[in-house]
């Protein structure tokens, strides 16, 4: 069983944001393991870390579930330390395996009983998802966070995100 930090408050009552990496916080395609399954040392990896702390310092209530692949190849620890300035606001991992990475937070959605949630990620099947569901934001996979329509986008939904308005 993974590990969730939790504080005081509940998770079920803490707004989440599920972070994909690959397509949202650096390019897509970007080395990263070797053939053992070991973390390489690449400076592109995680470029735009800065943003996404920049983006949230306002909001120091909301918590980050990684719904990444790497989840898969990385334990809790790891992944908290590729979080770097935002490992605080770790709260777990998507647990939950589907045939899409949106059906995968839904189902995770459901699990965990969220109320107050968003989603970034570039898979295709989240840039469907947005259509009926304004919490997936998707970004490009080539750009992720840098985009700056992405930027406002996340910005005003992280506004919304504490009030309910979705």
């Amino acid at each position: 069983m993974r590990n969730n930090v939790e504080g005081p408050i509940r998770l079920s009552d803490r707004a989440v944001v599920f972070l994909d990496f690959d397509g949202v916080l650096h390019p897509v395609g970007l080395p990263a393991i070797d053939e053992d399954f070991r973390l390489i040392d690449n400076p592109g990896l995680f470029v735009w870390l800065p943003i996404l702390e920049r983006l949230l310092a306002p909001y120091p209530m909301i918590g980050i579930i990684v719904s990444s692949d790497w989840r898969r190849l990385f334990d809790d620890t790891t992944l908290i330390q590729l979080l770097g300035p935002l490992a605080a606001r770790f709260v777990g991992v998507v647990e939950c395996y589907g045939a899409s990475r949106s059906e995968e937070i839904l189902a995770e959605v459901e699990r965990r009983g969220l109320k107050a949630w968003l989603a970034l990620d570039d898979h295709p099947r989240v840039l469907a998802a947005h259509g009926r569901d304004a919490r997936f934001i998707a970004c490009e996979p080539a750009t992720g966070l840098s985009s700056v329509a992405v930027q406002r986008i996340l910005s005003l939904r992280l506004a919304h995100l504490l009030v309910n308005e979705f």
